[in-house]
């Protein structure tokens, strides 16, 4: 790849656009961002910074850091979305830019490795939509290449800086996820023996030592927080945070429950489109098992498996492992580039595939569940994944490919928030119903919700300064209803039984289901009629 500033720095525009539409097109999605927004702002309304709370409630599923960070952009711009949802992107950036100077270290001969590097992470369809989301995985990606650039360090000699640098990443690290990110990056460390030259080893006991205290200075770190946390939240908290979401997502995972080769199957669609791309593999199989090749696949494939071991699986958590794979691509990549000519066919012929899929789907007769959803696709929208499969049938020079794929797909992403911006808008506003919220809770008046996981939606997007009380099955709200004439309710129903409960209320479409907002008064009577008509169907 030619080193010329375009090359260099064409990539910083790509992810700027592709970051500040998905801001603008896209509003925050159910059910984790909405949420994580929801507890940052009772923290910042509550003026509780030590103990996270969602709904007036302590919130134990996650660590504190991105929600201060949130607080911390919030201080500076005053209480908005877009600096709030722009915290994790940062770190995504972050992340790209340590990949690279990584990069440099690793192969510091190799400066178009560091050119590829970022287009590479960019064309990684998987990467480029979930940096754009609020959640904590790109933290736990920042943090993890912080500690690999520790032990990297350490091999060149500088020891007290490598375990300096680790026991801080582990630290922080912890208080941005828990410990899930000792997975990412306990591995390397313990596999040192086998990636680091030995002429640069030492004393091995010297290394090991390093490494156990770093690893408990880093809990020590996350503990300062953790422990006076645990004291001020009471006794379920403190179980829930020391004890249930680490033994108990390890053992047996209370949500996301999957089989142990899940992510085997999904890996090769995760990585979409240098699978896809004959070059890829060509390339890989040009790898030699170098110090620097080793430490790389001791950042991948141990965190890998452990990962598949875990029951608990969402494909997120595969995010802190890119980074290495996109190092090893990138390393097999350059070493063929000089002469190389590539097809992308293959990926050409993906892509019309899901241009086809596009203009069909919208119009089939699809009912029930998440295919509802798929009726708000515009049908032009099949033209996008057309047009970019137009420009990939053609043979590339591999300077020019990974470049140009990475280029193409970013802006298709970019086309499709702008087609889809309207659809998710619809679909996903939590800022009408919030206001609704807040607005009737101004008054005095309570609001009950079902089904419970709503109570944890609209804190953010309403403002709300009181808690919503969740409520377990319809019946419950019912008779909750019942109990507090002239209160409100919030219903999420399939759209059949949203006719028996619309009477005197909002109603608008959410996901997948339909929201109501509405008084209790009359709901009773209409439970009884949705009750007879199902008992009527059932007959």
């Amino acid at each position: 790849m030619s080193e010329n500033r375009l090359t260099v720095y064409g990539w910083i525009p790509l992810w700027l656009g592709l970051v500040i539409t998905a801001l603008f097109c896209r509003p925050p999605l159910p059910i984790d961002e909405t949420r994580y927004l929801s507890v940052a702002w009772e923290m910042w309304q509550n003026h509780q910074f030590l103990v996270p709370h969602i709904n007036g409630l302590p919130y134990s599923h996650k660590p504190p850091l991105l929600f201060w960070l949130i607080q911390a952009g919030w201080e500076m711009f005053g209480v908005n979305g877009w600096s709030a949802r722009m915290t994790a992107p940062i770190f995504a950036l972050f992340s790209i830019l340590l990949t690279r100077h990584l990069s440099g270290k690793l192969w510091p001969k190799q400066r178009q490795i560091q050119t590829i590097v970022p287009y590479l992470f960019l064309g990684t369809l998987f990467w480029s939509f979930y940096s754009t989301l609020t959640m904590f995985d790109m933290l736990i990606s920042f943090f993890s290449l912080v500690a690999w650039f520790g032990l990297w360090t350490g091999r060149d000699g500088r020891r007290y800086l490598c375990w300096l640098v680790y026991a801080a990443a582990a630290g922080l690290g912890i208080l941005a996820k828990g410990p899930v990110i000792l997975v990412y990056i306990v591995p390397p460390a313990l596999f040192a023996p086998w990636w680091m030259d030995r002429e640069k080893a030492g004393s091995w006991k010297v290394w090991y030592g390093g490494f156990f205290l770093s690893v408990a200075a880093g809990i020590l770190l996350a503990l300062i927080w953790a422990l006076p946390a645990a004291k001020s939240g009471g006794e379920q908290y403190r179980q829930a945070l020391l004890l249930g979401q680490t033994a108990g997502r390890m053992v047996h995972s209370f949500a996301h429950q999957r089989p142990v080769y899940w992510y085997v199957l999904l890996l090769p669609f995760l990585l979409f489109p240098w699978p896809f791309c004959p070059s890829t593999w060509s390339a890989i199989r040009t790898l030699r098992p170098t110090s620097q090749v080793k430490f790389c696949l001791s950042s991948v494939v141990p965190g890998f498996f452990l990962l598949s071991a875990i029951s608990g699986k969402q494909i997120h958590y595969l995010l802190p492992l890119l980074p290495p794979i996109i190092l090893l691509i990138s390393r097999a990549m350059t070493g063929i580039m000089a002469t190389k000519t590539v097809s992308t066919r293959l990926l050409a012929m993906i892509l019309l595939l899901f241009s086809l899929a596009l203009l069909v789907v919208p119009s089939l007769p699809l009912h029930g569940g998440d295919s509802e959803m798929l009726h708000y696709l515009p049908r032009p929208l099949g033209i996008v994944p057309l047009i970019a499969a137009l420009y990939l049938y053609k043979k590339l020079h591999l300077e020019n490919c990974i470049s140009g794929t990475a280029t193409i797909l970013v802006a298709m992403l970019i086309v499709f928030h702008f087609a889809l911006a309207p659809s998710l808008h619809d679909l996903y506003d939590a800022q009408t119903v919030g206001r609704k919220i807040h607005a009737v809770q101004a008054t005095g008046k309570e609001v009950a919700v079902y089904p419970a996981r709503l109570a944890d939606q609209f804190q953010f997007a309403g403002r709300l300064t009181h808690p919503v009380l969740a409520q377990k099955t319809i019946k419950d709200i019912v008779f909750w209803a019942q109990a507090h004439k002239g209160q409100y309710v919030l219903l999420l129903l399939r759209k059949k039984e949203t006719q028996f409960f619309a009477d005197n209320g909002a109603v608008q479409p959410f996901a997948n289901k339909w929201l109501i907002f509405r008084s209790t008064d009359g709901i009773f009577a209409d439970y009884q009629r949705w009750k007879a008509d199902m008992l009527s169907t059932k007959r």
